[in-house]
C-alpha cells in the first residue's frame, strides 16, 4: 500500500499543527481487505463491501529468504534507533502519554502504587514483507519503536507492560513467522480499524487510506480519544489536496484538525544516505497526530456535528456487519 501513495504536497518537517494554534492468526482471514480507499488510482481498484480496497494474496518464500528479511529488517531497525524519525516519534509519544512522569513513578518511593503501562502498538497496513520494501522498512521502524519503548520501561512491572500487534490483509505465513522473530503478534482477525482501546496505544499506519483512518477515530471518538495516537498520512495534507467542497464536507479527516496536534516526521535518514530514496519511499509524508484533552475536550463538548458523524461511521460500520 505504501509504494501506491502519491505525495501531492509538501510541508516544511518537524513544525508542530495543533488546533487553531496549528502549533493469532489463520492463512484465510489475513487475506480479508483491510486498507481504506485514499491514492491517486483508487477508481481503477476494486473494493469489498465495507469500502476497503481487496488486496490480492502475495506468494510465501523459503527459509531462506525469510532469514534474508529479518536480517534487512534488523539492520534497518539499528540504522533508525538514533535517527530523528524514531526521537521524533518518542517525543510526541512521551509527551501525549506523560511518560517522564510514569518512569519516575516507577523508579521512586510510589513505584508500588502505580498501574501505569507502555502503550500498545499497532500495526495496520503495512502490507507484505516478502512483496514490497517499503513493508520490509516501515517494519524495520515499528520494530525500533517497540524496543525503544520497551527500554523506556524497563522498570515497568511485565504484568503492566503492553506488547506490539500488526495486521495486513496481504500477510502470509512467511510474512507472520517474520513478524514472530521479532515478538510481534499477529492479529486473528480483521479488526478494520475498529479497535476500541481502553488504555494508551500507538497506531503505526503508513500509507493508508482514509477510511482505516476515519474508523479508529470514530471507534474511539470520547474520552477515549486521549488515549490514541496515530502515527500515518499527515490529516492536514488531506485538507490541502482535497478540492471539492462536497469531497471536504465528507472528510471527517478535514473536521478533526482543530481538535489534535499534528507533527511531522522526517523520512529517518539524510539525503547522502545509499538508501535514501528506500526511506523517503517508506516514510514519505508522515505525521503523528495526538488528541490533547486541551482541544478534545472543546469538540466533545461544543461540536456536536462532528459527534453526530462520528457516530453515524460507527452506525455504518455496524451495518455493514464486517
Amino acid at each position: 500500500m505504501a509504494q501506491e501513495w502519491q505525495l501531492v504536497s509538501r510541508r516544511r518537517r518537524g513544525k508542530a499543527r495543533s488546533g487553531a494554534t496549528h502549533s493469532r492468526s489463520s492463512s484465510s482471514q489475513l487475506h480479508h481487505a483491510l486498507s481504506g480507499t485514499g491514492g491517486p488510482s483508487s477508481n481503477s481498484k476494486r473494493f469489498n463491501a465495507a469500502n476497503e480496497e481487496a488486496v490480492e494474496p502475495v506468494p510465501e518464500v523459503s527459509a531462506g529468504k525469510q532469514k534474508q528479511i529479518v536480517r534487512r529488517v534488523r539492520s534497518i531497525a539499528t540504522v533508525l534507533q538514533d535517527s530523528q524519525l524514531l526521537k521524533g516519534t518518542l517525543r510526541e509519544i512521551s509527551a501525549c502519554f506523560d511518560l517522564d512522569a510514569v518512569k519516575a513513578k516507577v523508579v521512586g518511593e510510589m513505584a508500588g502504587n502505580t498501574v501505569n503501562r507502555r502503550p500498545t502498538l499497532v500495526g495496520y497496513g503495512l502490507g507484505s514483507f516478502c512483496a514490497s520494501s517499503n513493508a520490509v522498512h516501515q517494519l524495520g521502524f515499528l520494530v525500533a519503536l517497540n524496543e525503544a519503548l520497551r527500554e523506556y520501561h524497563a522498570n515497568v512491572d511485565a504484568s503492566n507492560a503492553s506488547g506490539v500487534e500488526i495486521f495486513d490483509p496481504a500477510m502470509n505465513k512467511s510474512d507472520v513467522a517474520i513478524v514472530e522473530h521479532f515478538k510481534i503478534e499477529v492479529i486473528g482477525e480483521n479488526e478494520h480499524g475498529r479497535r476500541q482501546v481502553h488504555h494508551n496505544t500507538v497506531f503505526f499506519m503508513p500509507h493508508c487510506g482514509k477510511v482505516l483512518y476515519q474508523n479508529v477515530l470514530a471507534c474511539n471518538w470520547g474520552p477515549a480519544v486521549n488515549k490514541i495516537i496515530v502515527i500515518g498520512n499527515s490529516f492536514s495534507a488531506y485538507g490541502d489536496r482535497v478540492l471539492s467542497a462536497k469531497d471536504r464536507e465528507e472528510l471527517v479527516l478535514v473536521d478533526v484538525l482543530p481538535y489534535l496536534k499534528e507533527v511531522s516526521l522526517p523520512c529517518g535518514v539524510s539525503k547522502t544516505h545509499d538508501d535514501f530514496t528506500r526511506y523517503e519511499a517508506a516514510f514519505n509524508d508522515m505525521s503523528v497526530h495526538s488528541f490533547p484533552s486541551s482541544l478534545t475536550d472543546r469538540a466533545l463538548r461544543d461540536d456536536t456535528k462532528l459527534t453526530q458523524r462520528m457516530a453515524a461511521l460507527v452506525r455504518q460500520m455496524q451495518d455493514s456487519g464486517s
